[in-house]
């Protein structure tokens, strides 16, 4: 094959870089000249390094010899346009510049001898380079760095004496000192070595322009020659604009030139040349669509020129050779930074320079063809060196233009040299580098393309492995674009490869899915797939219609010998050949039904097909890993779906199944499998997982499996006696019910009804702050015996705060739940027990409580999982092959949960444990609503309080119960810092009934004793009676809280209460529930109780009682809590005086309560009409802000006053400031016949500090009825006290007004008064 078109010569597809050459550096022996060379040569420069190639000369290096120069070019006709060994030259052979090394000191005693010998040196090289313009330099390599110019005398005259000896300029003569700054002095010498290397490649530019100007308009070719050298020296000079422009001159100058079939392999030679330098500059300078311009005219104007007709291959190889070198350009100039598209990329390129491989090689055979028809083959008997048949011109052979028998025998070496050519490699190499491209590129369908013209250029080199691997990758994407007629070239191709290499699994794989109807090919040709294919399962070698050859022989019977049976084939990828579809006969089952299971199987082609057996395999859906197959031992057999549908036409009892039994196309068979449900485990979903059918011998055989999954066609059909799923009910899920052996009935209220199974039935309705009875009656049907029975009951988060489960109900019941435990205990067959607990609320909601009722139940150890019942296996993998496919469970949408509320869990081998979760439903109503408001003593709304003032609080309670209920007490437990009056202690008569709507009211009489600033707390007068030395009372006083680490873990329940706790049949409550939420003593937990919290707008709202202040936050998520609740509502103040104390605490359910003081506790004690349990309501009342007053006013009148009888008006003054008033205190009787008053009418008044004045008056009543009372009116003495205005006597008229009546009520004379 000729060289010229094969492949661009190495000197050209490098990038031109100026040659310098060393002489004189002894690499081998000396070290420093070691170390010289690599720091210039490259091993240890730098990436900012110059564009530079070094060579090391020898001794004896012979530099080319001159031509002699032309006078003229006048006559001159040269033989070829360039030649093979001028790039060369310039390269690496001729360099610009002459390097001598030479060893000599300054102050060297030897001095002479070596610049006699260093001169001599010199000269010997510029004979050697006579003619030549190549640049000569002397550098002296010494030990020490040179001083600065001027002041080493010694050196500067000696660096003249050698110029003057050598014949150089001073700029020619360089100094390097091999010290540790070698690389530095390196740097600044290559820099002048290139200045030289410059004016030298400029010099021969010149030169050559000059040759080109005495050129005349005949020498075409010599301007061609001239314009290349002159880019050529440009790119060595590093002037690539310049270089592009010569390029594309000389490219132009080829048009000149008239193409023949003589010079054709000249002209394209050279044409490829410059258009590969011109797209190389191109890519360069940042202009690729140019390059891409350039390259296509580039191709488009050479490609009709093919040359001799025989040598058509030449003309195809230079083609190939353009596209895949631009695609190395382009690969290139993309990892520079170029970006490139799905349209414009390498790949394209690299895919041509392929083809024109694959037309090469066809034009190769016919070439050789013709040769051997024409009787010349004879003629290349001799094999000469390709070599031979060239000159020393690019482009032209060695052949004498006009000789015919010449020019055939070089003919005929050119094809027998284009024999020898691997063109299946060059074609495997270039499309693998165009597979690379287009997966970069994103183009996937052009890769597929790709990847099977390379299987193809295996399977015609022979290399049927290669081939098989790749047609086998492509083979999925193919089958699932579903485009039939390139499916089927492709997969009788991997038929072919999978026969040819003895691929068992392959071919059995590929000739089975070859038998589908999608396939184009006749019915005759799968009878003959289906007949090779049983060979094969018969341990034979397939026979097709060529007989195989003894290399295949051999190695279908190794392969026959080895192979693994069965062979797995996923029938979910294989379209068309067999449909199978499987089928639970019920959704679910109990643990006593059989399990049916119906697989219904259909041959989609036109050829029987011979089946040993079928299996399904389950899987649990709670664990995958557990596996059981099934297999089918009976089937029926239908011509249509109609029949299949309505089971018409089929006998009354199913046929048994044979092995190796043969399915008729178009027949549906209906295969049915059965075993015991008790096999399984309870509450378990069964799902099917894959259908398998075995195919073949006992020697070899094929596994088709498929998974469970129907896929509905895309397209239906428009009757409904086509499609399968319009006559079948697909059912791929079985639930396996668990049997729960207790059946409940759930009673709620005082009075019970009957009700059903799991369905409460409600007497009386739920109020709040009662304790709400719920009675469950647990019953155990079956003849089985049941143990550690339990019900579990707990309240919903999101009503933690607010709801409290208990069972206990004893007087001193103090302890609330949010979750508890009732242990009914052993429970025998027919047999049946009650639990009872109570249900306490403080909102008004609905309730809905999670109940989970549970017992543990012994089983025999060869029930559930055991294996071999009814023809079923267990496994964890699939059985019948180690490398079956597995097909993934997809997750069922339908949770175990959502199917049957029972949970089973497995104790051990012997026991397992049932629950079943339900959810109970309560409502809570409202009790009472209530509202406090604040008067002063004449029935005036009070904003605010002073200290020491008396003053009303009015409690209306309106009943809202569902139900009658009766009042049996009410009362008002006031702060410590509050005192009652005498009056408040009365208690109020209550009638027996209340229904909704009726309303009721209390008035109380309060004074406070100190400000809000002052406020009284337990700590206080516990810290009080410490300094005074006296105990405090643990009565009153509450201790301080434990730290958490004295904290117990659990407070200890009282007496009364472990003793009911232990008597209680029906509440069993364990010790790790008596108290949730350890980590809570009992100073820390808080008594609950619902109450009406006082704000400033005199509205009531709910709040709860604690013994701590501090408002409680939510408790954790699934952490179980306690609440203390007290009974009674005097349990929940500490108290210190009648009907008054501390209280404990305030936990309230509003998120942001009110800053206002506390005033006390509003308590309602109640019950239900013709009930014996009492409950309370207990409602806290916040107070009013309390300010310091100027002073106190008191009065004191008679409770019944009579007409014409003297009484008693005293009022008292009293000073609480620490200083003294001066009041002046006057009385004025407004209507003259009301009263006859006795007293100072006007009187000036001092009081102390902290004392008081009494001011006592005797009214007489004239008249009967209400009567207006004398008015007192108080006033700063301005003149003994100057500092008061009107704006103080203004307060002191409001006290006076908020403190004494207006009015009383005169009752008539007493009889014993009228008889006198």
């Amino acid at each position: 094959m000729t060289i010229d078109a094969t492949a661009l010569p190495s000197e050209l597809l490098v990038t031109p870089q100026p040659l310098i050459g060393f002489c004189g550096l002894d690499t081998a022996r000396q070290g420093v000249h070691k170390a010289i060379w690599d720091a210039f040569s490259g091993s240890l420069q730098r990436k900012a390094a110059a564009a530079v190639q070094y060579k090391l000369l020898p001794p004896n290096y012979e530099f080319p010899v001159a031509k002699p120069k032309r006078a003229s070019y006048e006559w001159y006709h040269p033989k070829g346009i360039l030649k093979r060994n001028w790039m060369l030259k310039h390269l690496h052979v001729l360099p610009s510049v002459v390097v001598l090394f030479q060893d000599m000191e300054w102050n060297d005693l030897q001095w002479t001898e070596k610049q006699v010998q260093c001169a001599a040196t010199v000269q010997a090289l510029k004979n050697a380079l006579q003619e030549r313009n190549t640049r000569l330099c002397l550098v002296l390599l010494q030990k020490a760095a040179p001083l600065p110019p001027g002041e080493d005398l010694l050196a500067a005259e000696r660096a003249a004496s050698l110029t003057s000896a050598c014949g150089i300029t001073s700029k020619m003569l360089f100094i390097l000192p091999h010290t540790e700054h070698l690389m530095g002095y390196t740097l600044r010498l290559e820099s002048a070595f290139l200045d030289m290397a410059q004016s030298y490649y400029a010099l021969m530019s010149k030169r050559i322009r000059n040759h080109r100007d005495q050129l005349s308009a005949a020498h075409t070719t010599l301007k061609i020659r001239h314009q290349f050298k002159l880019g050529f020296v440009a790119e060595m000079r590093q002037d690539f604009s310049t270089a592009q422009k010569h390029y594309f001159q000389a490219y132009a100058n080829l048009d000149e030139i008239r193409i023949n079939d003589s010079n054709c392999v000249e002209i394209k030679t050279l044409a490829g040349f410059l258009n590969y330098k011109i797209c190389r500059l191109m890519f360069k300078l940042k202009t690729p669509r140019d390059a891409i311009s350039q390259f296509i005219i580039h191709v488009d104007k050479y490609k009709p020129r093919v040359g001799f007709k025989d040598l058509a291959f030449e003309h195809y190889a230079w083609l190939s050779t353009q596209h895949s070198v631009f695609a190395e350009l382009f690969c290139e100039a993309i990892k520079n930074g170029l970006p490139a598209l799905q349209t414009q990329h390498p790949g394209i390129y690299y895919h041509k320079a392929a083809e024109y491989v694959m037309k090469r090689r066809d034009a190769a055979q016919q070439a050789f063809v013709a040769l051997l028809e024409a009787g010349d083959a004879a003629l290349a008997t001799n094999n000469p060196s390709p070599l031979s048949l060239y000159t020393e011109f690019f482009g032209i052979r060695s052949v004498k233009t006009g000789d015919l028998v010449a020019e055939q025998q070089a003919n005929v070496q050119l094809c027998e040299q284009e024999r020898g050519y691997n063109h299946s490699a060059g074609i495997i190499a270039l499309l693998s580098q165009a597979m690379a491209q287009f997966k970069i590129y994103k183009c996937l369908r052009f890769r597929k393309k790709l990847a099977i013209d390379m299987a193809e250029e295996y399977l015609q080199s022979g290399d049927h492995a290669k081939a098989l691997t790749l047609y086998s990758l492509m083979l999925p994407d193919y089958r699932q674009e579903k485009w039939s007629t390139i499916f089927t070239d492709v997969l009788l191709k991997t038929l072919r490869c999978a026969l040819l290499s003895a691929s068992v699994a392959d071919y059995i794989a590929c000739s089975i899915e070859a038998l589908s109807l999608r396939h184009q090919s006749e019915q005759k040709d799968r009878i003959l797939l289906l007949d090779n294919l049983w060979q094969v399962f018969q341990a034979v070698p397939p026979m097709p219609r060529t007989q195989l050859t003894e290399d295949a022989l051999a190695l279908w019977t190794s392969a026959l010998g080895s192979v693994k049976s069965p062979i797995p084939i996923d029938f979910d990828k294989v379209c068309d050949v067999v449909e199978m579809c499987a089928t639970f006969e019920r959704v679910q089952l109990n643990n006593d039904d059989v399990l049916q299971l119906q697989l219904i199987v259909r041959v989609l082609t036109d050829v029987p097909l011979r089946i040993r057996s079928f299996h399904v395999v389950l899987a649990d859906a709670g664990n995958s890993q557990n596996n059981y197959k099934l297999e089918a031992l009976k089937y029926f057999c239908f011509p249509n779906l109609l029949q299949l549908r309505t089971q018409r036409g089929s006998v009354d009892q199913p046929k048994a199944f044979e092995k190796n039994m043969i399915l008729e196309p178009g027949s549906y068979y209906q295969f049915l499998c059965s075993t015991e449900a008790q096999q399984f485990h309870e509450n378990t979903q069964l799902r099917i997982v894959r259908v398998e059918a075995l195919m073949g011998t006992d020697q070899i055989g094929a596994l088709l499996t498929c998974s469970s999954n129907y896929t509905r066609q895309p397209f239906r059909h428009h009757t409904r006696s086509r499609d399968l799923d319009d006559n079948v009910t697909i059912n791929p899920i079985c639930y396996i019910a668990p049997t729960f052996h207790l059946v409940t009935q759930t009673n709620l209220g005082h009075g019970h009804a009957t009700g059903t199974d799991g369905e409460p039935a409600a007497a009386t309705r739920m109020l709040v702050n009662e304790y709400y009875p719920v009675v469950i009656n647990i019953c155990n049907p079956y003849n089985v015996y049941l143990m550690n029975v339990g019900v579990h009951i707990s309240v919903p988060g999101a009503l933690r705060n607010s709801v409290f489960l208990t069972t206990d109900i004893s007087a001193g019941r103090q302890k609330l739940h949010t979750q508890i435990q009732i242990d009914v205990g052993e429970l025998s067959g027919q047999s049946s027990n009650t639990a009872t607990y109570y249900i306490f609320s403080l909102a008004e909601t609905e309730i809905k409580l999670q109940q989970r009722l549970s017992y543990t139940l012994d089983v025999d150890n060869g029930g559930a999982g055991s294996s071999g019942v009814a023809g079923a296996r267990a496994s964890t993998a699939p059985s019948s092959s180690e490398s079956t496919p597995d097909h993934d469970v997809k997750s069922i949408a339908l949770s175990l949960a959502a199917i049957s509320p029972v949970q089973i869990e497995y104790l051990d081998e012997t026991r397992l444990r049932k629950s079943r979760d339900d959810t109970v439903t309560v409502r809570c109503y409202s009790d009472f609503k209530f509202s406090a408001r604040f008067y002063t003593l004449n029935r005036k709304p009070l904003n605010q309080v002073y200290r020491g003032e008396n003053f009303l609080l009015r409690a209306n309670t309106e009943v809202l119960a569902v139900d009658d209920v009766e009042i049996l007490d009410s009362f008002f437990i006031c702060d410590h810092n509050l005192v009652q009056s005498n009056y408040s202690f009365k208690r109020k008569k209550y009638t027996n009934k209340y229904s909704a709507g009726d309303q009721l009211e209390s008035v109380i009489v309060l004074r406070t004793n100190a400000t809000v600033q002052d406020w009284t707390t337990a700590r206080d007068l516990d810290q009080r009676g410490k300094l005074e030395g006296k105990p405090a009372s643990s009565k009153f006083i509450r201790r301080p809280p434990k730290s958490p680490s004295e904290e117990p873990s659990a407070p200890t329940p009282p007496a009364g209460m472990s003793a009911y706790m232990s008597k209680s049949l029906v509440a069993k409550i364990p010790t790790t529930m008596t108290i949730i939420n350890s980590n809570s003593a009992v100073s820390n937990a808080l008594q609950v109780a619902n109450a009406g919290v006082m704000s400033s707008s005199l509205s009531s709202e709910d709040a709860k009682l604690g013994e701590d202040g501090a408002p409680a936050g939510p408790p954790l998520e699934g952490a179980k809590t306690t609440r203390v609740v007290y009974n009674k509502a005097l349990e929940a103040v500490q108290g210190t005086g009648h009907c008054r104390g501390f209280i404990k605490g305030i936990y309230t359910l509003k998120e942001n309560p009110s800053p206002a003081p506390v005033f006390g506790v509003f308590c309602i004690r109640w019950r239900r009409a013709n009930a014996k349990e009492e409950n309370e309501s207990k409602f806290i009342i916040s107070g009013l802000d309390i300010a310091e007053p100027p002073l106190n006013i008191y009065c004191t009148i008679e409770e019944k006053m009579f007409v014409k009888m003297p009484m008693a008006f005293k009022v008292v003054i009293k000073n609480p400031t620490t200083h003294v008033l001066h009041l002046i205190a006057t009385l004025s009787i407004s209507k003259a016949d009301n009263f006859i008053c006795s007293g100072h009418k006007q009187l000036d008044i001092s009081i102390m500090a902290y004392n008081e004045k009494e001011l006592v008056y005797n009214l007489y009543p004239l008249q009967v009825g209400w009567q207006e009372l004398p008015v007192l009116s108080l006033e700063y003495n301005s003149k003994a006290d100057p500092q008061k205005n009107d704006i103080h006597n203004a307060l002191l008229d409001e006290l006076v007004l908020r403190a004494l009546p207006k009015r009383v009520f005169v009752l008539p004379p007493l009889k014993q008064q009228t008889t006198k």
